[in-house]
């Protein structure tokens, strides 16, 4: 979804931060997955505020045709941008196959659209790779590493149980020492 800040700063600017929040969690819901249907209590549990909120936003947003059928919910910039964005796609895909269409027809028997490869293999390619790298190669391996000062908090390992129950002692541990020394 296209984010235009100075318009979508200059539309809401009427909204409290309640108000602002419940619209742009809407609008992504509906750039997602499609209008949402008119029932107010959907409506407020996408949009995480309760009904009084969801009254002062409603008239932001209009009633359009789902693909179901039924009535639904959306935004007018928000359904004008997505149109944009398929046609666009669907521009560029179409300019592909004919570019692609057009390279295969000067191609040689043998399938290559180019006919030849492009230049010589890089001399790197040839030479031994250094062993000694100080890049960390693996995940487990820069989890242990611990977190320079003030790097924020550690990342969850996504590893064995064990490395995720070492993970959580690290987290707790990390947050322990932050809390010690941001009262």
């Amino acid at each position: 979804m296209p984010l235009y800040c100075d318009d979508l700063i200059g539309s809401t600017a009427d909204m409290s931060a309640e108000e602002f929040g419940a619209y742009v969690r809407l609008l992504c819901h509906i750039w997602t997955r499609g209008p949402v249907e008119m029932d107010d209590a959907v409506c407020c549990r996408i949009a995480g505020v309760k009904l009084k909120v969801w009254r002062r936003i409603r008239g932001r947003f209009d009633t359009c045709k789902r693909d179901d059928g039924s009535i639904g919910l959306s935004h007018p910039r928000l359904e004008r941008e997505k149109m944009h964005r398929i046609s666009h796609s669907q521009e560029r895909a179409s300019s592909g196959r004919k570019g692609a269409l057009t390279r295969w027809k000067r191609g040689s028997a043998d399938g290559s659209a180019i006919g030849s490869a492009y230049g010589k293999p890089m001399a790197c390619h040839n030479q031994r790779i250094d062993t000694k790298s100080t890049v960390v190669p693996t995940t487990g391996a820069r989890e242990a590493a611990p977190a320079p000062e003030g790097a924020g908090l550690p990342r969850v390992s996504l590893g064995l149980a064990e490395e995720a129950d070492d993970a959580t002692a690290r987290n707790r541990a990390f947050l322990a020492q932050y809390r010690r020394r941001n009262p």
